[in-house]
């Protein structure tokens, strides 16, 4: 009878992780989604590179840069032109 009580406190803990996993994914995915965008400035596409680390594809009145962005600021790492694109 022990065991049958252990299995079912077992199972309910991975159900609780399985919970907070699914629920930090879909957070994860509104939270990118719902990017306040100017007029002026429009924040493309945001790829995270490490825990502290992403990369930004911003476009600005037009112009398309590439940003990388850290704990420690930002980072210009490219302009796109149009034509090369």
């Amino acid at each position: 009878m022990d065991w049958l009580v252990y299995f079912k406190v077992l199972g309910i803990v991975f159900l609780i992780l399985a919970g907070i996993q699914i629920f930090v994914y879909f957070y994860k995915k509104v939270r990118v989604k719902n990017i306040p965008e100017g007029k002026k400035i429009k924040i493309l596409e945001i790829k995270p590179i490490t825990y502290k680390a992403q990369i930004l594809l911003i476009e600005v009145q037009g112009k398309k840069f590439l940003i990388g962005l850290t704990d420690k600021g930002f980072t210009k790492i490219g302009e796109f032109d149009e034509e090369r694109s």
